[in-house]
């Protein structure tokens, strides 16, 4: 097999630059496009109002399925990926297959076409939601799997996730440009849906580019040599949530994910609605906090290398919570506005950074503590299990956040103050929950383990490493991961 090389990593890593994109486009201005502001100066497109259940609209109903959906197949998609019978590998072959449609589907969702709101728009918008998460499973499922597979080294694996990270949040940064290049159009005469779609249009292409980069440079055979696991998928699943630290972090993900998932629906109405800042001037609120988290990114990188990851997540959570609590009276801090939004970005930078990084690396330790500690190897799995119960997560937040928004709001209006406190609090409050239950977290348990299992494979295994982890392992497991191990190197 071969090593692994930073160019490897790098070829790996650039899709994240467009998963960034197009996350931004739906996480970020979704519900903005279609539930708009007053100064948005865009066309209501979609009925809006408490019309499904009497608590829900329905962009806010559509985008919480579509989360739903992409949580159900999630599992499904991980079962047949690790069980592939490709002569290509079992993860590159579906990052091919489904990169233009993940990209397309995320474009066409902005391309409602009646100029009105009706059931069509309805019916389209729905559609292509729930296709672009079908779509992004089959692509990401497989992408997420293949990192942990190709290495096994735990500090080597920061270094891969900080380098994927950091393209995602380059993706991001340009999505949150999106109000700027949405100017540039306008100045060419184009209206505000235009220059919307227009720009969305832009980053679907560089998107879709991006995606197809590792599909054509990696050739997965050269670096992953795994074996097929032969049980069910109800059975995998079973497995998996055997694991008791696999559980704690999961749960601690989905919480903490519900909490940024608040955040970044609301980020546009917290600028333009709460603080009053013209739209075309978020892209300096949001390029703060971005560069902010890019300068902290080494930081959090060595920090977590030699004290781990466990403080510095629940140090990111922890600021977070605050800030979402600050920002419900952001309108009430004296001085200038756009300093004030500046210093708040700039805040919110460090938990951006550390949960950006460190979520996806320490999922990936507790794989291979599990691999370790039963002789099973089912990367695939594991990341939808976990996705599952995490996008489950998100659908709540997706379905709560267009309803709380309107909370008070008259005949006219889709979003008020109050709501908009009410969904920061809500925010906040699940930011606390995930750090209550990553204390739980045995980190300790979990890196003891890899370390005793990677002397092994080595040759430098003795007797305290082998005391230092009895109880957690059986020795006929160990000795097969060390077998296997043998013949995956990374």
């Amino acid at each position: 097999m071969k090593q692994v090389t930073r160019k490897t990593v790098i070829q790996y890593s650039l899709p994240q630059f467009g998963v960034g994109l197009l996350t931004t486009m739906l996480n970020n201005y979704l519900i903005y496009f279609y539930q708009p502001s007053s100064a948005s100066g865009l066309p209501t497109l979609i009925t809006q109002g408490y019309v499904f259940l009497g608590v829900l609209t329905v962009i806010g109903f559509i985008k919480a399925a579509g989360h739903v959906i992409d949580a159900v197949t999630d599992p499904l998609v991980a079962g047949m990926s690790d069980k592939s019978k490709n002569k290509n590998g079992r993860r590159i072959p579906y990052m091919k297959a489904f990169a233009v449609p993940f990209a397309l589907s995320a474009l066409l969702i902005f391309c409602a076409p009646s100029s009105t709101p009706g059931l069509l728009n309805n019916i389209w918008v729905g559609g292509f939601i729930w296709a672009y998460y079908i779509f992004y499973t089959l692509y990401m499922i497989p992408h997420h799997a293949l990192l942990p597979e190709m290495i096994s080294d735990a500090g080597k694996r920061v270094d891969a996730y900080t380098m994927s990270s950091l393209f995602f949040v380059v993706g991001s940064m340009l999505g949150y440009a999106t109000t700027a290049f949405v100017s540039i159009m306008k100045s060419f005469g184009l209206s505000p849906l235009a220059a919307w779609r227009g720009t969305f249009a832009v980053f679907a292409l560089i998107s879709v580019i991006l995606l197809l980069v590792p599909c054509f440079t990696i050739k997965e055979k050269d670096y992953v040599n795994s074996v097929r696991p032969t049980v069910s998928l109800a059975a995998s699943l079973k497995h998996a949530f055997k694991n008791k630290q696999f559980v704690i972090l999961t749960i601690g993900q989905l919480f903490e994910g519900t909490g940024m998932a608040f955040f970044q629906a609301c980020i546009m109405y917290y600028i333009t609605s709460l603080m009053n800042i013209p739209e075309e001037q978020s892209i300096i609120i949001m390029a703060s906090s971005i560069v902010g988290s890019l300068v902290l990114y080494p930081f959090v990188n060595k920090w977590s290398k030699n004290k781990g990851k466990k403080v510095p997540m629940i140090a990111g959570c922890i600021v977070f919570a605050l800030s979402q609590f600050v920002i419900c009276f952001a309108d009430k801090i004296p001085g200038n506005s756009m300093a004030i939004a500046i210093a708040f970005a700039l805040v919110v930078s460090f938990p951006f950074a550390v949960l950006n990084i460190l979520p996806g690396s320490m999922m990936s330790d507790v794989i291979q503590y599990d691999t370790i500690k039963t002789g099973v190897n089912q990367e695939g799995i594991f990341s939808a299990a976990k996705s599952f119960i995490t996008k489950m997560g998100t659908s709540i937040a997706t379905m709560m956040v267009p309803s709380l928004i309107a909370i008070g709001a008259v005949s006219g209006e889709n979003v008020t103050r109050t709501g908009l406190m009410a969904a920061a609090v809500a925010g906040g409050v699940f930011c606390i929950v995930a750090i209550v239950v990553f204390c739980f977290y045995k980190e300790n348990e979990v890196l003891t383990a890899i370390k005793a299992a990677k002397k092994m494979t080595k040759g430098t295994f003795d007797l305290e490493d082998f005391l230092s982890i009895i109880g957690i392992i059986e020795y006929g497991k160990l000795q097969c991961y060390s077998d296997s191990t043998r013949e995956n190197p990374s």
